[in-house]
């Protein structure tokens, strides 16, 4: 097989009163979750028009990434947490050695801090951009 997903894109609908918003979630193959195509019930996209989107809207499209991460999280091959005190790396070690290297990770952290994944066939490394106590979540999708 040589095809390859690169996204994966989760349809919405906001009914907001007697009007009906749609909005699309999009989750690319780096993990990174991004909303797009808002569109009014006019049929106009959110760059098409200077109209508002109600509060109900955004607040959906934030239950929608709650749901969208719950789902992703559900179907990874692996999971987990990693515990840093005050430490800027912590590695993860697979059970079983992948085939190569064509996965993704995708990190989970409550702080504003940033992560960096190494990878090899038999696990993964996350490091974080200054030291950090807390915990970082992770998922590997194959």
């Amino acid at each position: 097989m040589s095809a390859t997903l690169t996204q994966s894109s989760f349809y919405y609908q906001s009914l907001q009163g007697t009007q009906t918003y749609h909005f699309t979630l999009v989750l690319d193959q780096s993990g990174n979750l991004s909303v797009s195509e808002i569109t009014t019930p006019s049929g106009l996209t959110l760059c098409d028009t200077s109209s508002s989107v109600p509060t109900g809207v955004f607040e959906d499209i934030q239950t929608a990434v709650g749901q969208v991460e719950d789902l992703v999280a559900q179907t990874s091959a692996v999971n987990g947490q990693l515990t840093y005190t005050n430490e800027t790396s912590q590695s993860v070690t697979f059970s079983t050695n992948f085939s190569n290297t064509n996965y993704r990770v995708i990190t989970s952290v409550s702080d504003f801090v940033q992560t960096r994944i190494t990878k090899t066939v038999s696990g993964f490394t996350v490091e974080t951009s200054t030291p950090y106590t807390g915990t970082i979540g992770y998922d590997v999708f194959v």
